[in-house]
């Protein structure tokens, strides 16, 4: 992968797949049953699985102590980047359940518990929404007004770094 030019429009344009992928999981509950959907169950999984760990990587190894680093007496930074980190690892606790059904179906098997994995979608989905809404409005303009060139650079050239390690495994 390319090092972005602007590291912050990438984790937008991020935020802007973790959208669509929370539409595709609510849309892929929905059409359970009534079409195939062992393809759609592995992109969904290979997105959940591989992706969104890299993107929270993104977030929690670079993006956050780089605001840390330029505010580190600022009380309510500490508390929202606490809270941050705290989402992160239930999105982590939320998606398991997720992941092994999508394993069940694209492997040609249905779920043990249907209403359970569109129940476990539902709260998935709507937790990365607000997750993401927060970071969109309050975490990417408070990096964007403190962070210097310097740090930008170095969250572009990471970000870059950890998806061309991923590249082996992914192709």
């Amino acid at each position: 992968m390319e090092t972005p030019k602007d590291p912050f429009a990438f984790i937008l344009d991020e935020h802007d797949r973790q959208f669509e992928i929370c539409a595709r999981l609510e849309n892929f509950v929905g059409t359970l049953g009534s079409e195939p959907c062992a393809r759609e169950a592995a992109a969904l999984l290979t997105f959940l699985v591989q992706d969104l760990p890299v993107h929270i990587e993104d977030e929690e190894r670079d993006l956050f102590p780089l605001l840390a680093s330029r505010r580190g007496d600022d009380e309510n930074l500490t508390i929202i980047l606490d809270q941050l980190v705290s989402e992160h690892e239930l999105d982590r606790g939320l998606v398991e359940p997720i992941v092994q059904d999508l394993r069940h179906i694209a492997d040609g098997r249905t779920p043990s518990d249907i209403k359970r994995f569109c129940m476990d979608v539902r709260a998935f989905s709507e937790a990365m929404r607000r997750h993401i809404n927060w970071e969109n409005r309050v975490v990417i303009p408070l990096a964007e007004g403190i962070l210097r060139a310097q740090d930008r650079e170095h969250l572009a050239t990471r970000i870059a770094e950890r998806r061309r390690n991923l590249a082996p495994r992914g192709s």
